[in-house]
């Protein structure tokens, strides 16, 4: 376990560090490459800062777990865990990566899944299922969903269910370099049953590993807001590690969009758009501790209110759910956040200074920020920020470490 000295700076400290890039090395491998999920941490950065600032049998918090980069890498490396997101389709993954399963098993029952077939079936109803997907895909979706929804083992169940989650989107006609649910041009009519077993194949593959090792950690994978009072001890976490939204799911990363197929096909409650950060709009109720961002507002509230009171929104939610983080940290214990520094109306938001400033409200020093180059293969290399057809803009190239300690 890496000890770091100061506990005071003189100035915000920003260092890029190429070391991080983790060039070649894609972020989704092994237990990580379990369904797909936007905006996924890099492993070797979560691997990197629970080895440094934590040891055996410590507790890690991810109160935005996402699909389990930090849950898979504190199970593998013995420490207990606790993670939270509001995505239903992300805590599902995460309970999947972190779960071990009898492979032999698993095997059987794909086996008897493919071989399977069913006369009751139901289709379930939602808006412009036919634009998404074929009629015969229609059918063959029911079919395979109503024979894994039959399967008494929960952990065989939800590993199952993972893998139709996938084929969901691979056999509909969404735009599959998209995490925006946008209907591809030209789309390859695919084999459903064909699809389903090469995910499940390879994810069962995956899993074996977590057959073969011996585990003395517990890991605790919940749906749940960090808006919230988070249901855990004060001041009983060791190591924070977490990467929030880097802004409203509208013009950043559309989580909401990339699950809409798979939430509707699994039943799962989509409710969760209404409660992401900075979904709610707010009035200009308080200042916020960050003399930057109180600048940019103004800058971009002279342009358009609107969006000003979109990024304030944003910003209140990111203060309150710091504050709700930073009561569950020991004395003298880290927090690591990972965020992007979005633009708006052509300003570039310090979403890491920011949130060293949220953070110093509740007693925690900034160490450094560490400064690494986002693949594209994680993040588009263009968006829409206005959603307006045709209007494009370079989205985030770096992301930013911002690491914290908590005074004693």
């Amino acid at each position: 376990m890496h000890t770091f000295s100061p506990l005071t700076t003189n100035s915000y400290n920003r260092l890029r560090d190429e070391s991080l890039d983790f060039k070649g090395i894609p972020a989704g491998q092994g237990l990580h490459s379990i369904h797909p999920y936007p905006a996924m941490f890099h492993f070797l950065l979560v691997r990197k800062f629970i080895n440094e600032l934590s040891s055996e049998g410590d507790l890690i918090l991810d109160p935005f777990c996402g699909s389990g980069v930090s849950a898979v890498e504190a199970l593998i490396n013995n420490r207990n865990y606790v993670g939270y997101d509001i995505n239903p389709l992300a805590v599902l993954i995460a309970k999947v990566r972190t779960t071990p399963i009898s492979t032999e098993k698993a095997f059987k029952l794909l086996e008897l899944i493919l071989k399977q077939d069913v006369k009751d079936y139901e289709v379930p109803e939602f808006p412009n299922i036919e634009y998404w997907f074929d009629e015969d895909v229609i059918e063959e979706l029911a079919k395979l969903k109503a024979i894994i929804f039959s399967i008494e083992d929960i952990k065989l169940q939800n590993l199952f269910k993972v893998a139709f989650s996938e084929t969901i989107r691979l056999v509909s006609r969404a735009d599959h370099s998209e995490f925006k649910l946008v209907r591809a041009k030209k789309a390859k009519k695919k084999d459903v049953k064909f699809v389903f077993e090469n995910i499940a194949k390879r994810n069962i593959i995956n899993l074996s590993v977590l057959s073969n090792l011996t585990f003395k950690a517990h890991v605790d994978i919940r749906q749940f807001n960090v808006l919230d009072n988070l249901p855990i001890e004060d001041e009983s976490v060791d190591l924070v590690i977490t990467s929030p939204p880097y802004g409203d799911s509208k013009t950043t990363v559309a989580y909401e969009q990339f699950s809409k197929l798979s939430i509707k096909w699994l039943g799962l409650d989509d409710s969760f758009k209404n409660y992401q950060l900075g979904a709610k709009k707010k009035n200009y109720e308080y200042a916020l501790p960050s003399d930057e961002l109180s600048e940019y507002l103004e800058e971009i509230k002279r342009s358009d209110e609107k969006r000003s009171k979109d990024v304030y929104s944003f910003y209140v939610d990111l203060y309150k759910a710091v504050e709700n983080i930073s009561k569950k940290v020991k004395p003298g214990k880290y927090v690591v956040i990972v965020v992007g520094n979005r633009r708006v109306k052509g300003i570039e938001l310090p979403t890491d200074k920011i949130c060293a400033s949220f953070f110093s409200q509740f007693g925690f020093v900034h160490i450094i920020t560490l400064v690494r180059e986002i693949s594209n293969k994680r993040m588009p290399s263009e968006n829409s920020p206005s959603n307006i057809k045709g209007e494009k803009s370079g989205t985030m190239k770096y992301e930013y470490i911002v690491m914290l300690q908590k005074k004693y």
